[in-house]
């Protein structure tokens, strides 16, 4: 789903999309001129790597997240829930899908090496 920038009014509108087994859904609306808040939720299951042993496995999440959402260029220090839509787009699909990436990216452990207690840990 993509909506022009310039027809995001002050109104709180919501959004619901499905990736996968994840449905990321919540309220978008304008904050500012040139900002766009969006809060979301994901509810699902999605496809994690063991950092440990490297199996695939599935587990469950529910989490909330806020972005602002701007039309410009803007300083690294301003905020790092920030996405810049420069082409006047806001593509909520990809931020679905990011999203998900960084849940994915985060540190995860599959069931069998989170019930090991014998390892060797690095530091």
């Amino acid at each position: 789903m993509q909506i022009p920038f310039r027809k995001i009014h002050e109104a709180p509108k919501p959004f619901c999309l499905k990736e996968d087994e994840v449905e990321c859904s919540g309220t978008f609306r304008r904050s500012g001129k040139h900002r766009v808040t969006l809060e979301g939720e994901l509810k699902g299951e999605i496809e994690f790597a063991c950092d440990r042993c490297g199996a695939l496995f599935r587990a469950p999440v529910e989490e909330s997240f806020t972005l602002e959402l701007v039309d410009r260029p803007v300083k690294v220090e301003e905020s790092l829930d920030m996405i810049e839509c420069l082409d006047g787009i806001v593509d909520f699909d990809g931020i679905c899908k990011s999203e998900i990436g960084s849940m994915q990216s985060e540190y995860h452990l599959c069931p069998e090496c989170e019930d090991e207690e014998d390892f060797e840990k690095e530091f």
